[in-house]
């Protein structure tokens, strides 16, 4: 057999060859040599995020390292942490050479005791260490650390402060983990709280009602909560169990400067679920008569005609693929703040609300 020598193939015929590699086999032949790496660095492919998954195992926890295009997601490199009473022991990644192999990605065993608090910080190195690693490779800036928890959260797997994308189930939003995780990670900048198929219990936990982008899939009841609540910037809601109550209760609030760092609410309601969407419009209108009783004393509302498209800039653009007409305000009530001239449209149906505060 005779060896390949890529190292004098042009960059168009390397890029090739990167694009049909499976990520493990990216990971290893980076391996090889920092010649290798070096010519992987200079010719692999455009990714748009490279992040942490944590999951738990019938045998433990396994953490994954995986890389995003998108929406879709490859695992390339993973530690597996066996639970072990009696045995700690965690290889050097960078030597160790029996890798495993599954469902296309390379493997590293490990046996731990995950209840000693001592487990932990070599644990964080392990993970902080073979996420830079791979960064480097698909040229990615490491501080920026994406995590998804895919079921329990284990915010002990990473330093104070370093999360700045997180993902989580609807189940765990309610755990008393949510709360350890947001004082443990108080630079979350995205979160998104993913569809799981459990039955859930929902309560009256907010701890995330200061992250400054928020994506929710499946909201149901707690939309209402996230209304009249959140003090982020963006907010993305599907299966919302929408009510005019909290929405008027919105708008109220933001017209008293109590929900002053709202930029944009977008929120999708449920299926099949009724939402009473005229007795918002009837607030609406019977404060453009100037109604002086009406409970939206502290702004003025009115209806424009010119074509406006609203200026949307928000990272939730990269999780979401929005309807061409979504930032269409033709027709769009907008809502004048007395107190400073600010000045918001409001956008609904019976399958939506929109708040929109123009810059």
């Amino acid at each position: 057999m005779h060896r390949i020598p890529i190292q004098s193939f042009p960059d168009v015929v390397n890029q090739e060859i990167l694009r049909i590699m499976k990520p493990s086999e990216v990971f290893l032949a980076s391996r090889t040599s920092e010649k290798t790496k070096k010519l992987i660095k200079r010719n692999i492919y455009r990714v748009d995020e490279v992040g942490v998954k944590i999951a738990r195992k019938h045998y433990g926890i396994r953490a994954a390292v995986y890389f995003q295009i998108g929406r879709k997601s490859c695992d390339v490199v993973g530690f597996d942490y066996i639970d072990h009473k009696n045995l700690c022991y965690f290889y050097d990644w960078k030597v160790y050479k029996e890798y495993q192999f599954l469902e296309n990605t390379v493997i590293i065993p490990m046996l731990t005791n995950l209840f000693l608090a001592s487990s932990w910080p070599p644990t964080r190195l392990q993970i902080h260490s073979i996420h830079s690693y791979v960064c480097d490779v698909f040229n990615i800036d490491a501080s920026q650390l994406s995590v998804k928890f895919q079921s329990e959260i284990y915010h002990e797997f990473f330093d104070v402060g370093t999360v700045e994308k997180c993902t989580m189930t609807d189940v765990e939003l309610e755990s008393h983990r949510s709360m350890e995780l947001s004082n443990h990670q108080k630079n979350i900048n995205l979160l998104i709280v993913e569809h799981s198929q459990e039955i859930i219990q929902f309560g009256s936990k907010d701890y995330y009602r200061h992250v400054p982008t928020v994506i929710h899939r499946n909201a149901q009841t707690r939309a209402n909560l996230l209304l009249t609540r959140f003090q982020g910037q963006h907010g993305l809601l599907e299966n919302c169990f929408l009510s005019d109550f909290y929405v008027k209760a919105l708008m109220k609030l933001w017209s008293e400067n109590k929900m002053d760092n709202l930029v944009s609410m977008i929120a999708y309601q449920a299926s099949q679920r009724p939402f009473d969407y005229e007795k918002v419009f009837e607030v609406l209108d019977d404060k453009m008569g100037n109604s002086e009783g009406n409970i939206l004393n502290a702004l003025r509302v009115e209806k424009l005609s010119e074509k406006r498209i609203y200026p949307y800039e928000s990272i939730i653009t990269q999780e979401h693929q929005f309807k061409a007409d979504t930032f269409d305000c033709d027709g769009g009530y907008d809502v004048v703040r007395n107190s400073d001239g600010k000045r918001a449209t409001i956008k609904i149906s019976k399958d939506y609300f929109m708040f929109f505060v123009w810059p």
